[in-house]
């Protein structure tokens, strides 16, 4: 209590002798018995008002955070059911009846491409043509490489190679 009590003495001097103070921001003075000075929690009722208005903005700003928290987290979790569903479907989608290409022509790569079609394979023991094929879901996008690739085949820059090994002994 005794500092308090001598606290609140400097206080009422500082204010009653009209001293000033400089500014530590931009130089100018300051008439201390307008500055609202107080000491520790003992706010004048200016300060008061000024300290439950701060504690509000924080209030509510903490709110903020928790619902954009939240928020981030139901995103997440639907995007990944999303991916996961993408997934799923990759795979299951040479077996559904609005895929126009012949299942067992079908090869599965799934990255960076889902399929290699080699149309003609299964039916006709003969390919008439290769497709590359990328399953997309919902409002699913090309992603970099996969639009690299599309415009490798676009601009048919595409080769054959055979690798040979030579056995061992």
């Amino acid at each position: 209590m005794g500092f308090e009590k001598d606290a609140s003495e400097i206080i009422r001097m500082l204010e009653a002798n009209g001293l000033y103070a400089e500014c530590p921001c931009c130089g100018k003075p300051i008439v201390l018995g307008k500055a609202g000075l107080f000491y520790l929690d003992d706010f004048t009722p200016q300060a008061e008002q000024l300290y439950k208005q701060r504690l509000q903005s924080l209030e509510e700003r903490r709110k903020q955070i928790c619902a954009q928290r939240k928020k981030i987290s139901q995103t997440s979790e639907a995007g990944a059911r999303a991916i996961n569903i993408g997934f799923i479907l990759e795979r299951l989608a040479p077996s559904m009846k609005e895929f126009h290409f012949e299942h067992n022509d079908c090869r599965g790569l799934f990255d960076p491409i889902d399929y290699i079609i080699f149309e003609g394979l299964s039916r006709k023991g003969k390919v008439s043509k290769i497709v590359f094929v990328d399953i997309k879901t919902g409002e699913g996008r090309l992603t970099p490489k996969q639009r690299a690739i599309r415009l490798l085949v676009e601009s048919q820059q595409v080769a054959f190679d055979t690798y040979r090994t030579e056995p061992e002994g």
